[in-house]
């Protein structure tokens, strides 16, 4: 058992203000600052305590994505993987599914699920939306940006 799994058995998921999240980033420390981020802002953050973050797993490439929101069952997907290489191509890394298929997919099997885009390329910015994002944000946007967007996304999904 994790970190957040422990804290997350004393907080259970069933409050309807509970986001319950999936990180998904094809760099370890990027998931790693993004979870950090989440849960200190779940914690400190009491002018936002209606918007509370369960961090539910996370996955490092787009196939693990599509696999752990079968899983696990997530509200929210916060995506950080590549749409295209350094040259500008779009990309593909083997077998693997990149950014906007993963988007693609996920819509497909689970439209609920909403999804919120960071990267660093706002040229993405139509092709993530097309894709069926919910939310697309610039990496080294404001940590009210995330958060509003977080909560734009769980109500998104709101009858």
């Amino acid at each position: 058992m994790n970190l957040h799994s422990a804290k997350n058995a004393a907080n259970p998921s069933n409050s309807p203000a509970c986001v319950r999240l999936l990180i998904v980033g094809d760099r370890p420390r990027a998931r790693q600052s993004l979870e950090a981020l989440f849960t200190s802002l779940r914690w400190n953050t009491p002018d936002r305590s209606e918007l509370q973050i369960e961090i539910v797993g996370e996955a490092n490439d787009g196939q693990q994505a599509v696999a752990q929101v079968e899983a696990l069952n997530p509200d929210v997907v916060v995506m950080d993987l590549p749409t295209h290489d350094p040259m500008g191509r779009l990309f593909v890394a083997g077998s693997k599914l990149d950014g906007l298929a993963t988007i693609r997919t996920i819509k497909v099997r689970w439209p609920l699920v909403r999804i919120v885009m960071l990267t660093l390329y706002a040229t993405d910015r139509s092709a993530v939306l097309l894709a069926g994002a919910d939310v697309f944000l610039l990496k080294g946007c404001s940590t009210s940006e995330l958060l509003n967007a977080m909560d734009e996304a769980r109500t998104s999904g709101s009858p």
